[in-house]
């Protein structure tokens, strides 16, 4: 993202001296024209410009002060070897040097609140899945206990960057002009507009991603700019993506977890599923484990749909439903 503003930094410098080609010019201009911030930019080096010398490559303010107060000097020498001749000429080139220094000071002012870096906030939950929280883009994000999203204050440059530690479902705002890509662990999702959910365990060595709606890319995090359409996997509606830190692999998969995000709906659905897979999604919803005496009670089949219930109500249901007994012991359930 640096060198690609640089680049552009340059090009506009360029521009402003009368020594871009054509080529680089339309870049320029394109790129001035993409943001109020690329504009405000463009209107900073501008203003500098003015004072400095047309062959320099970068922004110099030490060599723009230093040609100004030559100005000054030349200036008052020249106003001190014709005294008395032409007094209003001397005053009216003290004021011109003075709107000078007045733009310069100006100019300085704008190009420090412009390369001034946008300070980092983060979000974080415990013991609850926290509600809808929005981003500085208009973008939103819900967190699963025990996680955490970092971002900046603003977004700047070309690219919307965020940090996800836990798991989260995101719903992006569309802008294809301005990326959103989210470090997850060693995995870099990047996005245009879409929804859905990640799985970044701190510690843990998978990070997985299951999208709701959209396309998204996922690629390991390492992975240069340039090459991440090549050594990224495209993921759609229904589809997700394992990521190993161990392995440094992603594999593609379609997503048959129909309870992935009953963390945020609070609602869990099983449709013909086996009891195994029914203890699974409990576990996993009620931070809890199933201690089973019969193993054929494993193979039993469910239909059935919780939305928001105790896990008391749930077992209630499935011993009615199977004639089999519960006993909760501390962080375990027993099956008899």
């Amino acid at each position: 993202m640096l060198l690609t503003k640089l680049k552009y930094k340059r090009l506009i410098i360029k521009l402003i001296q009368g020594e871009a080609t054509a080529l680089e010019k339309q870049q320029a201009e394109q790129w001035i024209s993409k943001s109020p911030e690329n504009q405000r930019l463009y209107e900073a080096y501008k203003g500098l410009l003015i004072l400095t010398s047309k062959k320099e490559d970068e922004f110099n303010t030490d060599r723009a002060w230093m040609n100004l107060q030559n100005r000054i000097h030349a200036e008052k020498y020249s106003s001190s070897a014709h005294v008395g001749k032409k007094p209003v000429r001397k005053m009216t080139s003290y004021l011109a040097v003075a709107g000078i220094a007045a733009i310069l000071v100006l100019a300085i002012g704008i190009f420090s609140i412009l390369q001034k870096e946008p300070a980092i906030k983060e979000f974080s939950t415990t013991a609850s899945v926290s509600g809808e929280q929005l981003l500085p883009d208009g973008s939103s994000v819900f967190l699963n206990k025990n996680s955490m999203v970092k971002y900046p204050e603003y977004f700047t440059g070309n690219i919307r960057e965020i940090s996800i530690f836990g798991e989260a479902f995101f719903e992006v705002s569309r802008n294809p002009d301005k990326p959103f890509i989210i470090h997850a662990s060693g995995l870099d999702i990047k996005v245009v507009g879409t929804s859905f959910n990640v799985e970044a365990p701190q510690g843990g060595d998978i990070v997985k991603v299951t999208v709701n709606t959209g396309k998204v890319l996922v690629y390991p995090t390492k992975t240069l700019p340039d090459d991440s359409e090549s050594a990224g996997i495209h993921l759609t509606a229904g589809e997700n993506a394992t990521y190993s830190h161990q392995s440094g692999q992603i594999l593609k998969g379609v997503n048959d977890d129909l309870n992935v995000l009953s963390w945020k709906t609070g609602v869990l659905t099983f449709r013909e599923s086996r009891l195994a897979d029914v203890f699974k999604a409990l576990e996993t919803k009620y931070e809890t484990r199933f201690l089973v005496e019969n193993p054929e009670v494993l193979n039993l089949r469910l239909t059935a749909r919780f939305e928001n219930d105790s896990l008391d109500d749930v077992l209630e249901t499935l011993s009615l439903i199977f004639n089999v007994k519960f006993e909760n012991e501390g962080q375990a359930v027993k099956v008899h």
